[in-house]
């Protein structure tokens, strides 16, 4: 009977125990029959693995094959710590250099003492060399330039990206219409591109041809202003954000797209007009001011004196609020002497006891309520003769 129940089929091997087998399948042998398996070779014997990996040359060192299993944010942060200490030690050199350390002292023919400068520019010409290589290598080529200098670089690059896209093309998925009037159709069935106060808008042409270099020459979100890598990238936002929209809320963005339109049309109804509005000598109009309109907190105050509020105050307005009354002498006198009366008579022993009698009847008189509400669907059952 064979004792060899344990058995490798990638090496054609077999072992007497688990463990055996469990040892011999961590080994960089086993493994490499394993991918010779996979593709379909077969299986080599572990002299030949040895004399092969003894071939290869000079194996690789624990630094370098730590250094390649390490990941992208490791490898950063190490940089960043070996550019660190690269600065520190510039600065050191500095500070030695300014306090006039770092010279040989030696007695001179005479018996003077002589202390010899030590030269640290080239130490420090190389420090600097360095260190701008290697923030050159984490931070990028920009790294050096002045504010205006990207700004210029960010400006070519854009004019350089450049996409123009014209007043027939669909801005978001490049569909070429017609026309202009058919493209902000498609855009506005296909991806809700909604054009505010259309009736009031004078440059169409202008609008859409802003919101396109808006786009093309800018990369940027008409919705968010979302600055994009490319068109397409910005593109690829606002369909999946659902950005296809010229946002109107705020006094700003109403004045990003004001020059395309002219409200003057809606002032037409005006009855006032500037040449009948006259100047006095003092600063004040020759008009009355009971034919001045001016809104308040509570509302707008018509010429006839009336107020028209906001729905918003409409609960405030449907209030049922009894006049003020005002009350000669004699009949204060009068409300005053029969309040004195009442609280003369009762105590606040007998106040006390009535109030409790009036908070039990109450009591007594919704309960006697309730119970009938529980009982107010309940009907006797009509039975009709003629259906038996």
């Amino acid at each position: 009977m064979n004792s060899y129940k344990f058995t490798c089929n990638s090496c054609s091997l077999a072992f007497p125990t688990g463990n055996d087998q469990r040892q011999h399948m961590k080994t960089e042998w086993h493994r490499y029959n394993l991918k010779r398996r996979v593709a379909q070779l077969p299986p080599i014997s572990e002299d030949l693995f040895n004399s092969k990996v003894a071939g290869l040359g000079d194996a690789i060192s624990e630094d370098e094959d730590e250094e390649r299993n390490l990941s992208k944010k490791e490898k950063r942060r190490r940089a960043k710590e070996a550019l660190l200490e690269k600065k520190n030690k510039l600065l050191a050199l500095a500070r030695d250099r300014i306090a006039g350390r770092g010279g040989l002292a030696r007695i001179d023919s005479d018996g003077k003492l002589v202390v010899e400068r030590k030269s640290v520019a080239n130490e420090e010409t190389k420090l600097k060399q360095g260190i701008e290589k290697e923030e050159e290598k984490i931070y990028g080529k920009d790294i050096h330039l002045t504010e205006e200098q990207l700004e210029d670089k960010l400006f070519e690059e854009k004019v350089k990206s450049k996409v123009d896209i014209p007043s027939d093309t669909c801005i978001f998925c490049n569909l070429k219409s017609k026309d202009l009037n058919s493209n902000a159709t498609h855009m506005f069935k296909k991806h809700g591109l909604y054009i505010p106060e259309e009736k009031y808008l004078i440059d169409k042409l202008g609008l859409i041809e802003y919101l396109g270099e808006k786009v093309g020459f800018g990369n940027v979100c008409l919705y968010c202003a979302y600055q994009g890598k490319n068109l397409e990238s910005v593109r690829q936002h606002m369909i999946a954000k659902g950005h296809c929209k010229i946002p109107y809320d705020t006094e700003d963005e109403k004045l990003e797209i004001s020059k395309f339109y002219d409200f003057s049309t809606s002032y037409a109804n005006d009855t006032r007009s500037d040449e009948n509005v006259e100047a006095d000598d003092n600063g004040q109009n020759s008009e009355n001011d009971e034919d001045v309109v001016y809104a308040s907190e509570i509302g707008l105050h018509l010429p006839n004196g009336l107020v028209a509020g906001n729905r918003s105050m409409s609960r405030i307005w449907r209030q049922n609020i009894p006049p003020e009354r005002f009350l000669d002498e004699g009949q204060g006198t009068v409300m005053a002497a029969e309040t004195r009366n009442l609280a003369a008579q009762y105590g606040r022993a007998a106040y006390k006891q009535s109030k409790r009698s009036w908070r039990s009847e109450k009591k007594a008189q919704d309960m006697n309520e309730r119970r009938k509400a529980k009982f107010i669907n309940v009907k006797p059952h009509f039975r009709d003769e003629l259906l038996q």
